[in-house]
């Protein structure tokens, strides 16, 4: 199980060892998710964002997956005929709560276990942690009711995104969870089977 969990994957420094980790991209098919950020900023926003711009240079063939044009777990079809599915960021509740609804929480380490590699940027990257709890907190996202989604728990810690070291005293006065790593933008974490390797600095409360 291949995953890439960044705090942006659009950041130059992410890229790069995005396209090291997945051994480049041309003539891969990649399941692009951007509904993450039809919760946070309106519907089809990510289209005028970066992320989406930088997509269609990589030399890849890009399949949108929008989940709410599913609802149902005929999606998993389309995403298992892609080596890459990509979740974008925006907001994890949101997100999750379509991943539920298609099935995707219940398919997803079958879909990994065929050597599809997992891509999340921000929202996408908190989706496969153990708790959304954070995203509850009034100095980031203010996403309420997010922390009683349950994530895909695809790996054994939480991701912070976006992180400045203004925001390190609320997130220790207000985190419950057993372990949350602290990412900047140009930051991420590499999981291939049981090895995990942080690129950055490693902050860990």
């Amino acid at each position: 199980m291949k995953l890439f969990l960044a705090s942006r994957v659009s950041n130059p420094i992410s890229m790069e060892s995005l396209k090291r980790f997945v051994g480049g991209f041309e003539n891969k098919k990649i399941a692009y998710i951007p509904t993450a950020a039809n919760g946070e900023e309106g519907w089809e926003s990510w289209k005028n964002g970066g992320t989406w711009e930088t997509m269609h240079a990589l030399g890849a063939e890009i399949n949108l997956v929008i989940l709410e044009d599913y609802r149902n777990d005929s999606v998993i079809k389309v995403l298992e005929e892609n080596d890459i599915i990509w979740f974008a960021g925006g907001m994890p509740g949101y997100l999750m709560y379509w991943i539920k609804r298609c099935g995707i929480d219940k398919n997803i380490k079958k879909l990994l276990d065929k050597r599809i590699i997992f891509i999340g940027s921000s929202a996408g990257a908190m989706v496969a942690g153990q708790s959304l709890e954070i995203s509850e907190y009034g100095f980031t996202d203010n996403e309420i009711g997010a922390g009683s989604i349950e994530p895909m728990k695809l790996v054994s810690f939480d991701i912070f995104p976006h992180y400045s070291d203004e925001f390190y005293d609320n997130i220790k006065q207000q985190y419950t969870g057993n372990k949350i790593y602290l990412l900047k933008d140009g930051e991420q974490i590499l999981v291939d089977g049981d090895k995990i390797e942080v690129q950055g600095e490693e902050r860990i409360i």
